[in-house]
């Protein structure tokens, strides 16, 4: 067993995302036997406290925000990311009022589970874990020659950003002071190379007990169900989906597709499905709940998830878990979840747009055509699933015991 210090900023039961991410750590190391105290956010209270109440194994919750002046400027552009970095800031001098001995074994920050934002939780003298965190994904520049002027700019903006965390005096400190350091496989080469030695390739996310179904459920329906859910933004690809489906549906005609999500790429969205001629067959459900959600999974016969640089996709892991085959681009998280037992992790290297969507519709052609094969693909997503438990990702995180693990990468 361990005493450790959790950082998670954003944590929160029942959310995606990052407040998903710092829940699922403040409530999986517990269970595992280690004595955790989890720091986070004074405006997550609300939610934590009534499902903490349920929970066999509870992680103590120290709040602590900045002051409320100083919270309105989360409101402002970049404001955001200025709050944080001063609340990571602060934090440390919130941890040595509350426990002056420090009686923790390790420090570990979780959230924000990105590379680009310091942590100074190293600053408390005590073994530090960085991670896991991503940011260093990139869309393809081929790839990029069907997004908007807004969104080239943008992309090229992350790009610069990236190339500036080699550089940044507070990522190096965050980097120096840490005796691990998780990171996505894109993210890898963000480190810098002294300090690279430290690093560790994980996913940041995995599958909780409750998010695997202890059986399949039968398919509804005629035809074929497709499925995306997910925000709906330019880098996530479906504007690729909707050509590809067009093209796929002369060989596939019973095809069907729901895009699960609210974003501000929609009103494109809906005028390309006008000019493709298929907005009959693509049905807008909005952002949907959990419980609504795994209905949808259980209807799909495959999640079309094209994005172009996500480090996660939980809503892949999802799936699988559903029974749910994936088809998605080889790039990021899904490219690395997503193996020939389970779905098609479509190539990028080298492609433009029209060569993707061309691929994307025939590998649905395939899947959805081939007899027995969605069945195959379905028992293999179920299979697939199981090796991405977050219990697992945290099991090889905090072998038992703890701290020597740590002490092997001081």
């Amino acid at each position: 067993m361990a005493r450790i210090l959790l950082s998670a900023y954003a944590c929160e039961p029942g959310r995606g995302s990052e407040p998903g991410v710092g829940w699922s750590w403040a409530t999986e190391l517990p269970r595992q036997g280690h004595e955790v105290t989890v720091l986070t956010r004074a405006a997550n209270r609300q939610t934590i406290e009534p499902e903490a109440q349920r929970l066999r194994a509870v992680p103590d919750f120290a709040y602590y925000d900045l002051p409320r002046w100083m919270q309105a400027w989360r409101a402002w552009p970049g404001g955001r990311a200025v709050y944080y970095v001063l609340w990571q800031w602060f934090a440390v001098r919130r941890i040595r009022r509350l426990f002056p001995a420090l009686p923790f074994d390790i420090v570990h920050h979780v959230t924000y589970a990105s590379a680009r934002y310091p942590s100074f939780m190293g600053s408390l003298g005590i073994p530090f874990g960085f991670g896991p965190v991503s940011g260093g994904e990139q869309v393809p520049r081929r790839l990029r020659s069907g997004f908007s002027a807004g969104q080239r700019c943008r992309e090229m903006l992350r790009d610069v950003s990236n190339s500036l965390v080699p550089l940044d005096p507070f990522m190096r400190r965050t980097f120096r002071q840490s005796q691990t350091i998780l990171v996505t496989g894109d993210t890898l080469g963000l480190v810098p190379q002294r300090w690279r030695h430290k690093a560790t390739v994980r996913l940041a996310i995995g599958l909780g007990a409750e998010e695997m179904p202890s059986r399949s459920q039968a398919r509804r329906g005629a035809g074929f169900h497709l499925l995306y859910a997910g925000r709906l933004l330019e880098w996530k690809g479906i504007d690729l989906a909707l050509r590809a489906i067009s093209q796929a549906r002369m060989s596939c005609p019973g095809i069907r597709f729901s895009i699960a999500g609210e974003g501000p790429a929609k009103p494109k969205l809906v005028k390309l499905c006008r000019e493709l001629g298929i907005e009959a067959i693509v049905n807008w459900p909005g952002w949907l709940s959990r419980g609504e959600l795994a209905e949808h999974y259980a209807a799909a016969d495959v999640l079309l998830f094209p994005s172009l640089r996500d480090s996660g996709g939980m809503v892949v892991l999802e799936a699988l878990a559903h029974g749910v085959p994936v088809i998605c681009t080889d790039l990021g998280g899904p490219g690395r979840i997503v193996d020939a037992t389970c779905g098609r992790a479509i190539p990028t290297a080298e492609r433009h747009p029209e060569q993707l969507v061309s691929a994307i519709s025939d590998a649905l052609v395939e899947v959805l055509g081939a007899p027995g094969l969605l069945a195959s693909l379905s028992h293999g997503a179920r299979l697939r699933a199981r090796q991405f438990r977050f219990e697992d990702l945290v099991r090889s995180v905090y072998p038992a015991p703890a701290r020597e693990r740590i002490a092997q990468h001081a």
